[in-house]
């Protein structure tokens, strides 16, 4: 089949959960002998102007700020509103431009310009999705979110990672409502819906009223792998740049907003007697302010000594982080997988993480787990591990096993049965 795949996520090069998502997608289907291309909805761009359309794809535009962001959200929200149906053009991907490692290599490209964040606009105000229109052949579109975009005569599939915004309203900053529309439109027009653990299958049945029939849950593997004899040799120098030593740190990795609990994993771990400071890898994110910030307001220099901020780090310096960790700690208050649990599990790295929503299914007998709103659970869970040689070695070995679950070929067997129930 010609599947045409949502492409904006994917140009992501910070690597959130769903532009990893895309990637696996994309190379999964490859994997399975399907054709893929790409639909983006990148600003720019100009018609009849093959080398703008390739720049525009493969740039990475700063956010306008002051008026100029004012009239842009202007002029986007009235053409989401007057345009219900939009054409995209294939791009001709000049060699002129050079592609980031994390761009779509070889793969076609379709432009409609500003078509995600117009449509998203014009459902906000009218509840009504935009429809899409190319030339080239495709039998699938693959929306990798619930986006407000059709194709007609074109079979639909939409990922939903998660029901977040509904599950725990106050941990993102989502149009409540538009979101329960968009979501619940996108599932019930797609003819399959993919999610990534069947604790987010159990919310898209019980929250949009969907059929579990027409659901299917595929997981989600990770390309990290884990550090080789000869890395772990090294091991010592590419912490040096961090100021940390293998063994002798705790870590937590992802986006520091509300949903992933930074506060008072912060708290609990200041009241936690040891040496080992905190690393918190990964970029500020939503009302790091309220959440992080105020954590640290009343701390003295000495307790901020203890805490390391690494801000976004490279996948290889993520592997070498997870490899040299004493723990790994991760009591978000829901998730829809996890992905930092299993490259923490990959690694071999103990880990420490929440009992609800999807992060038992994904860990299994290999975790610590915690009540995510009890600080003091969270304290006692961070000192037993840490004092526990025995507990961790065995948190270790049971983690590499528990990650196997979670392989590329198990991906590939899962997501081929998906698509199956497309033939005919």
């Amino acid at each position: 089949m010609q599947i045409l795949i949502d492409g904006d996520y994917a140009r992501d090069r910070h690597g959130t959960g769903i532009s990893t998502y895309a990637r696996t997608l994309a190379k999964g289907l490859t994997a399975l002998g399907h054709g893929v291309s790409w639909l983006s909805g990148a600003s720019g761009g100009a018609s009849g102007e093959p080398l703008a359309d390739a720049t525009a794809v493969f740039d990475q535009p700063q956010p306008a700020r002051g008026p100029r962001a004012w009239a842009q959200t202007a002029t986007r929200m009235a053409g989401g509103v007057m345009t219900g149906s939009t054409s995209a053009r294939k791009v001709d991907r000049s060699d002129a431009v050079v592609a980031a490692p994390s761009d779509p290599d070889g793969q076609i490209v379709h432009l409609a310009p500003e078509l995600f964040v117009r449509a998203h606009y014009r459902h906000m105000l009218t509840r009504q999705f935009t429809e899409v229109k190319i030339s080239a052949p495709v039998d699938v579109l693959h929306l990798t979110a619930p986006l407000p975009v059709r194709m007609k005569g074109v079979k639909r599939v939409v990922t939903i990672h998660d029901l977040i915004p509904i599950r725990l309203p106050y941990t993102t900053p989502d149009n409540k409502a538009e979101f329960i529309a968009r979501a619940r439109t996108c599932a019930r027009e797609s003819d399959l819906v993919i999610t990534v653990s069947e604790a987010s299958k159990a919310d898209i049945v019980g929250l949009l009223d969907i059929d579990p029939a027409k659901i299917v849950v595929t997981y989600q593997p990770s390309d990290l792998r884990p550090l080789s004899s000869e890395e772990l040799e090294r091991l010592s120098n590419g912490l040096s740049r961090f100021g940390l030593t293998p063994g002798g740190y705790l870590l937590c990795v992802g986006a520091q907003e509300p949903k992933k609990n930074v506060r008072r994993l912060i708290e609990a771990y200041l009241e936690v007697d040891t040496p080992m400071p905190l690393v918190l890898a990964g970029p500020r994110g939503w009302m790091w302010e309220q959440e992080v910030g105020a954590a640290l307001a009343p701390l003295s220099e000495k307790a901020r000594s203890r805490l390391k901020f690494t801000g976004y780090v490279d996948r290889e310096d993520l592997r070498r982080l997870y490899a040299g960790a004493c723990a790994f700690m991760y009591p978000s208050l829901y998730e829809g997988f996890g992905l930092p649990v299993l490259e923490a599990m990959i690694s071999g790295c103990p880990v420490i993480t929440s009992k609800t929503s999807s992060l038992p299914e994904v860990c299994g007998d290999a975790a610590v787990y915690v009540d995510p709103f009890e600080r003091e659970d969270i304290r006692g869970a961070i000192e037993k591990t840490v004092s526990d040689d025995m507990l961790r070695a065995r948190l270790a070995e049971a983690g590499r096993m528990q990650a196997q679950i979670f392989s590329f070929e198990n991906y590939l067997k899962a997501l081929k049965e998906a698509y199956s129930r497309l033939a005919g």
